[in-house]
């Protein structure tokens, strides 16, 4: 006994040394990753050769923000993380670019995964490049409408004999709970202020209401008009013909997309390396690559290492809000109001700051949290900070509320914005411990000591307590928007009710200042603050540290993958990606008093 006894201590401890051991190496390993975590494109500059062609899609994603941080638990298990690169510095790379000798042409090849309005950003970048005399090139083999949006600004957009391209229109449906959640037993109470306010729709049954129906088809109708009007002049296609051809189909092989002047020319994969080897006005492109079957290449991820932000002048910072705004210091990807918060204080206390864009890419959240980061922005322009405000995809209810308060507001057309209103939700499994037989009992010391307690509906009384705390978020909202924007309390209650506008139909209810894109609202800041020359820093920065072990073992790397290379294609993971909004927009419920300024209308990434 006392051997077997040795014997399980030897074996405990040797086990214990091990884990010691490669806990140590682990950690190691993981410092020594976050060391050079990021060494590119923040880094090494990537070196370009003569007659190089810069390629964009590939699977890279477009974020505004510079640096997400470590991936949680959805990127591991969808798998995102490939290259990802942040607007300023894609808008920026194609620009430097058009004036690089080295770079031959500009190659539009498979998916890029960003917004709309920065798909649009990019599409004026591309255009703007055209003008050096380089060729833009598109090459389409099975393309989404997103991609088809993107590479319809080319020159000459070819696509592979025996595949398709879709440009079919849009469409937007939600998943409704409130049927399923009723059969399971769970209860849904809500108290909002707007009738147009279509968030909580989704808990309570199993369609969406008349009122929500008709922001969407405006929305959605306005949405694809730009679409629709941007392919057309890029195509040289009238919009009411293009229109046409959209309804006649929807998905087009390559003979068929060529005889509709969507492309030019179909062609295989060889043909297009000839292709663009060939395409400079000289008749000589790109030059070969080693193999000599290819041609040199390097794609915009990499590119970006070349892009320096302006470092004399004025301090300008850049100040990125995308995400859900949830309370507390938030997760990556999240807007975490203290975290907000906190960063703009510590530019409050930087001396050498002339001015802040605040770049807001978010449907909202937490009405708490929107409180806080809104009351920094205030304090911002109270102390002669101005504050420029950018919208992205989407700048709505939380995302308004923290914008309101901003000097000058700046959105793209298509920008989702509004929708002033507020809601609270408060879910009790009262019918389903019923069901199956669960007792729920104690005491309390008095009448609302349990108030909103999840074993139990709430009573009348209890939801007209919490209606109470609604409306009272909703004249706070209404008061900051008047204050902010110079209205009148009344004028902004009859333009807000939940009420979601278009960026373009918003500067008409002068919720918005001008349109205009990001790099449009640095100009702006630039001219507030009187500035001639400007040094420009971002919050989050470019690889500020949070990379870490995990991000590099799933990243696709940082070599130039070949040109016809594209993301994985997936049918589970896309299954996954396409309802793990839901279970985020469910931890995102975290606001202290439980009352949302939340937007349900945020446009797909494609």
């Amino acid at each position: 006994m006392k051997d077997f006894f040795k014997s399980v201590f030897a074996s405990a401890l040797g086990t214990f040394l091990a884990l010691a051991l490669g806990g140590f190496a682990l950690i190691v390993l993981i410092v020594s990753l976050a060391s050079s975590a990021g060494s590119h494109p923040s880094g090494a500059t990537v070196s370009v050769k003569p007659k190089t062609m810069l390629v964009i899609g590939g699977g890279l994603t477009i974020n505004d923000t510079p640096e997400h941080g470590a991936p949680g638990f959805e990127s591991i298990l969808l798998g995102e993380g490939g290259p990802q690169l942040d607007l300023y510095r894609a808008l920026e790379a194609i620009d430097l670019a058009a004036k690089d000798r080295n770079i031959a042409g500009i190659l539009l090849s498979g998916p890029l995964s960003a917004g709309l309005t920065q798909k649009a950003e990019i599409r004026k970048a591309i255009a703007a490049f055209k003008a050096s005399g380089k060729p833009v090139i598109a090459w389409i083999e099975n393309g989404s409408q997103g991609e088809y949006y993107l590479s319809s600004v080319a020159s000459k957009v070819y696509v592979h004999s025996a595949g398709e391209l879709e440009f079919k229109g849009l469409a937007s449906y939600n998943m409704y709970f409130g049927e399923s959640l009723k059969l399971l037993g769970i209860g849904v109470q809500v108290t909002k202020v707007g009738k147009y306010k279509s968030a909580v729709e989704p808990y309570l049954g199993g369609v969406m209401s008349e009122p929500a129906r008709e922001q969407s088809e405006a929305l959605m109708g306005g949405i694809w008009k730009r679409v629709l009007g941007d392919v057309a002049k890029s195509r040289g296609i009238p919009a009411p013909s293009l229109s046409k051809i959209v309804n006649a189909a929807g998905i087009y092989d390559a003979r068929k997309a060529v005889s509709l002047k969507l492309a030019d020319k179909a062609m295989h994969r060889d043909e297009l390396v000839k292709q663009v080897r060939s395409a400079g006005a000289d008749g000589a492109g790109a030059g070969a690559d080693e193999s000599g079957t290819s041609f040199l290449q390097v794609n915009l991820h990499r590119y970006a290492s070349k892009v320096t932000l302006p470092r004399s002048g004025a301090r300008i910072a850049v100040v990125y809000a995308e995400g859900e705004i949830v309370d507390g210091w938030g997760s990556p990807g999240d807007v975490g109001g203290d975290r907000l918060a906190h960063d703009l204080r510590v530019l409050r206390g930087d001396k050498r700051l002339k001015a802040v864009v605040l770049r807001v890419n978010s449907p909202g959240g937490s009405a708490f949290a929107s409180d806080v980061v809104a009351r920094e922005v205030g304090l911002l322009k109270a102390q002669g900070i101005p504050v420029v405000v950018s919208m992205g995809d989407v700048a709505a209810s939380g995302g308004y509320y923290i914008s309101a308060k901003a000097n000058l507001i700046m959105a793209d057309p298509s920008t989702i914005t509004g929708s002033i209103g507020v809601f609270g939700l408060h879910f009790n499994y009262d019918e389903l411990a019923k069901k199956v037989q669960l007792g729920t009992d104690g005491v309390k010391t008095a009448r609302y000591a349990d108030l909103l307690a999840e074993h139990r509906a709430a009573t009348p009384e209890e939801l007209a307590i919490v209606q109470t705390s609604v409306d009272g978020v909703y004249e706070d909202f209404l008061r900051i928007v008047a204050e902010g924007r110079g209205l009148k309390r009344d004028g902004v209650h009859e333009i807000a009710q939940g009420r979601v506008w278009l960026g373009e139909d918003a500067r008409g209810l002068q919720l918005v200042d001008k349109l205009g894109g990001l790099r449009d609202a640095i100009q702006e800041a630039k001219q507030l603050a009187k500035a001639e020359e400007i040094e420009l820093i971002q919050v989050p920065a470019l690889h500020s540290g949070r990379e870490n072990f995990l991000q590099q073992l799933l990243s696709d790397g940082d070599n130039d993958s070949p040109v016809f290379a594209k993301a994985s294609a997936d049918p589970a993971k896309d299954f996954l990606k396409a309802n793990a909004r839901w279970l985020r927009a469910v931890r995102a419920l975290n606001d202290p008093k439980g009352v949302y300024l939340t937007c349900p209308l945020v446009p797909t990434r494609r």
